[in-house]
């Protein structure tokens, strides 16, 4: 009785085990769909903007002579040349595929390829970069008070320790 009950339990907890893998032509399609290949050519540019905002940051403000500006201009040049060798379709495409075939089965992936097809689908897709952009700014907005509480219970806790006996 002992195996048959671990048996059922095993076939019933185990059962997406027993899924059928997705094709390697409905991941492409899925891929496709999702707009994956545009999502890493938009991570590319904010990682480039990201660098060259921390440039900015770093020189406060400060006018560069030109050949300060020109040392400036080939960092962000060769950082981007970098970013681009190293975050491009070509190369994440294949992991892409390998991920999404070890997390969905062949019925997740027709669903999620329906719904992305659907109005509702491309209206996500359309729109959730205006989301993500404005729910940042939201996030940040609420981060610097956020940080400057934390710098001045950061700084008591520490003369708080200093003078602890």
């Amino acid at each position: 009785m002992k195996h048959v009950s671990l048996l059922v339990a095993t076939l019933l907890l185990g059962t997406s085990a027993f899924a059928a893998p997705p094709s390697t032509e409905s991941l492409n399609q899925l891929l496709v769909a999702t707009r994956m290949e545009r999502s890493v050519g938009v991570a590319q540019q904010n990682l480039e903007q990201a660098v060259r905002n921390s440039i900015n940051q770093g020189l406060q403000g400060k006018t560069l002579t030109p050949q300060g500006q020109k040392v400036v201009d080939k960092f962000t040049s060769e950082a981007g040349a970098i970013i681009r060798k190293e975050i491009n379709w070509a190369d994440l495409k294949g992991a892409y595929l390998k991920l999404y075939g070890e997390t969905f089965t062949q019925e997740e992936v027709d669903g999620l390829l329906a719904f992305y097809r659907s109005p509702a689908g491309v209206a996500l897709l359309e729109k959730m970069p205006q989301v993500t952009q404005k729910s940042a700014a939201i996030t940040q907005a609420r981060i610097v008070p956020l940080v400057e509480k934390l710098k001045a219970s950061m700084a008591k806790t520490v003369e708080d320790a200093k003078a602890a006996k």
